[in-house]
């Protein structure tokens, strides 16, 4: 497994998972006769879960492969 598979797991479980939720969440929220309130709710919850995504995912690269480099010391 290379590098990009430990990115795109994370990425894509964290970005659609909190894309999902904090739109629903907001959906309570807002009301439903303003288009630029969904919209804008839209964006924000778009936005949250790519940066989260990205962030969560670089992270899982250097861990997992860290990981795997202390475990072949060890055996």
């Amino acid at each position: 497994m290379n590098k990009f598979y430990y990115f795109k797991v994370a990425f894509l479980s964290i970005s659609s998972g909190l894309f999902v939720g904090i739109f629903i969440y907001g959906l309570f929220d807002i009301d439903f006769s303003n288009s630029e309130a969904i919209l804008k709710l839209l964006l924000k919850s778009l936005a949250i879960g790519i940066i989260t995504g990205l962030v969560l995912g670089i992270l899982n690269i250097f861990l997992n492969i860290l990981a795997k480099k202390t475990q072949k010391t060890y055996q």
